[in-house]
């Protein structure tokens, strides 16, 4: 159900986990589609929460890179103005909402915010469900990955492990902030051990943690 008042832009995002969709709500946006990894909505469904939402221009977040192809039919089959800022991460839609202007308009509000998005380094850590080979070893069923957009970095036994081996590869001198969006199978023990090991060996970077509530992936992490 699309919520807020009319403006002249608005934001339509596609999104999985009520402390997701709760954050993206709380953030501006007006119409959250569900969908994400093995789950895409189709162009038809962005298009009726398009036209659902009270806006003549509006901007789509897909939040995933097998999402964006299908947003970006979206303009053609609507009357309203369609721009797409390409977030191939709920982490990257977050942050690029911290620079959404509901008073401007579509294409310079995808501008900026495709520019905070990119500045954006995204990981996520989810469970092998096949055996498999990776840049970072062999996977067998059940390991847990570490995975960043250049590919897997960590394939461990247990879910903290592949979460602090992933972030040890991520996380660089300049970084100030690690956002840290905890999915259904989380649990208070690793996200605790995580921001431990972060506070240890990165002092200076802040660590923020929501309840996501996401399937399948246990923890999204976005550093700024």
């Amino acid at each position: 159900e699309p919520s807020g008042p009319p403006v002249p832009t608005a934001v339509v995002a596609v999104a999985v986990g009520d402390g997701v969709v709760s954050i993206l709500k709380s953030m501006g946006v007006h119409a959250v589609v569900t969908g994400g990894q093995s789950m895409n909505p189709s162009t038809a469904d962005l298009v009726e929460a398009v036209e659902s939402v009270p806006a003549p221009e509006v901007v789509i977040l897909p939040n995933n890179k097998n999402i964006i192809p299908v947003a970006e039919q979206v303009d053609a089959q609507t009357s309203r103005t369609v721009r797409v800022v390409p977030t191939r991460g709920i982490a990257e839609g977050i942050a690029s909402l911290m620079s959404y202007d509901p008073q401007s308009t579509a294409e310079a509000n995808a501008d900026s915010m495709t520019e905070v998005a990119s500045g954006v380094l995204a990981g996520e850590v989810t469970q092998a469900v096949r055996e498999s080979t990776s840049d970072a070893g062999p996977i067998a069923t059940g390991d847990w990955l570490g995975i960043r957009r250049e590919g897997i970095c960590a394939v461990q036994s247990t879910m903290a492990e592949a979460a602090i081996e992933l972030l040890n590869v991520m996380i660089a001198r300049d970084h100030e902030l690690l956002t840290v969006i905890a999915g259904e199978d989380a649990d208070d023990d690793t996200t605790a051990r995580i921001e431990s090991w972060v506070e240890e060996h990165h002092g200076d970077v802040e660590v923020e943690v929501h309840e996501g509530g996401q399937p399948l992936y246990p923890y999204y992490f976005g550093l700024e």
